[in-house]
């Protein structure tokens, strides 16, 4: 079963089960159910808000049928998706850059104590 759920589409057992939140999407209040807490599923429904009036605001809609405004809107938010996938597939990159290099510099400093504790001893013999 999807993470968020309209209850329409849910049985009364399933409904039993999860946690239910009421939400309102594109003026229309909608009761979802999940296992996310409510301050999840209502920023789900703000994002959601935010990328309809995104679309408002920037696409000739009055044009389309509901089920190409439909598309256009999912196609954004799939869009938004691989943008933040690929964001996250570079700060991996980057973490595991870093952690080499602290790796590198960690072993830079051990072998540099062990040549100074040499020179020490060095200097202590004479």
């Amino acid at each position: 079963m999807p993470i968020l759920m309209p209850d329409v589409f849910l049985t009364n057992k399933e409904i039993a089960m999860e946690n239910q939140t009421k939400v309102l999407i594109g003026g229309q209040v909608y009761t979802l159910n999940g296992n996310e807490s409510e301050e999840y599923m209502q920023r789900v429904a703000l994002y959601l808000n935010k990328k309809m009036d995104e679309l408002k605001s920037g696409a000739d809609l009055k044009r389309m049928n509901s089920k190409m405004q439909s598309i256009l809107l999912a196609i954004n938010i799939v869009d938004d998706l691989f943008k933040e996938r690929k964001n996250v597939e570079e700060e991996k990159k980057r973490v595991l850059a870093l952690t080499n290099e602290n790796k590198r510099l960690h072993r830079e400093i051990e072998k540099t104590k062990q040549e100074l504790e040499e020179y020490l001893k060095v200097l202590n013999a004479e």
